[in-house]
């Protein structure tokens, strides 16, 4: 009996280092939505066409439209300014950890992307793993993390 109680006190002795590198804690679920009936609003347009000229409102394959994106905002680095999240939720757009979403910050009066990732729409998260001020994303299957000019993605274990 004194083995078995010592073995399970040295099994939870172990699995405390693993557990504290999981504290990451989600702070915020990112809001990914379709757009609706509204128009889309010149400055997402124009960050579409730069981003998928060839893709955005066309008809070959992998062509997408308004419905197949989901949109949503959050101030990631604290500043008073929400960064702007759209993910593509297209056939033939989907990956092994999800669907793809692009990062934008305003800058100089146009979206810039700030980072690339890999989630659903219920599974993006702005998290306290915070460096440089900005917030990292949890988006299901890979992680977020700021490097100082952009987000760098790191596929989960």
């Amino acid at each position: 009996m004194k083995r078995i109680a010592a073995c399970i006190v040295c099994l939870f002795a172990l699995a405390a280092p693993a557990r504290a590198a999981d504290d990451v804690r989600l702070l915020a679920q990112v809001p990914l939505v379709p757009p609706g009936e509204a128009t889309l609003p010149e400055d997402v347009l124009a960050f579409l066409y730069a981003l998928w000229p060839e893709y955005y409102n066309s008809v070959r394959e992998g062509g997408f439209t308004r419905d197949n994106l989901r949109l949503g905002r959050i101030d990631l680095n604290g500043d008073g300014t929400s960064e702007l999240v759209l993910m593509v939720d297209a056939p033939g757009w989907e990956a092994y950890p999800g669907n793809p979403f692009v990062v934008a910050q305003w800058l100089k009066g146009r979206w810039l992307a700030v980072g690339w990732g890999w989630g659903d729409e219920d599974t993006v998260f702005a998290t306290d793993d915070a460096s440089g001020g900005w917030l990292g994303i949890d988006g299901g299957k890979a992680t977020m993390r700021w490097n100082g000019k952009e987000y760098r993605t790191e596929e989960k274990p």
